[in-house]
């Protein structure tokens, strides 16, 4: 697509807007309560918190039972441990 076909498309589109303080809202309640919302990024399939390397050494017993979960056995104690603190048990 052109240049030229790119401006004659916004202009088409624009032409057919219908302007801002038509628009009617009385459909869409106000929201006044926030308290079940999280922010965007933390439950956007996209979020990657930063991770920090580090060292830490666990019991034989339970480095085996998150081995034995196999691939992504790292991920499972991190998401573990983040589920404790989200909960407050630590």
């Amino acid at each position: 697509m052109t240049d030229l076909e790119k401006s004659r498309n916004i202009k088409a589109c624009e032409a057919g807007a219908v302007p801002g303080d038509k628009i009617n809202y009385s459909e869409n309640p106000e929201i006044t309560d926030f308290s079940g919302f999280k922010p965007l990024l933390q439950h956007s399939e996209y979020y990657k918190p930063v991770k920090e390397q580090v060292s830490i050494r666990f019991n034989k017993v339970l480095l085996a039972h998150f081995r034995a979960m196999g691939k992504g056995w790292q991920t499972k104690i991190n998401d573990f441990l983040m589920d404790a603190v989200k909960d407050g048990q630590i």
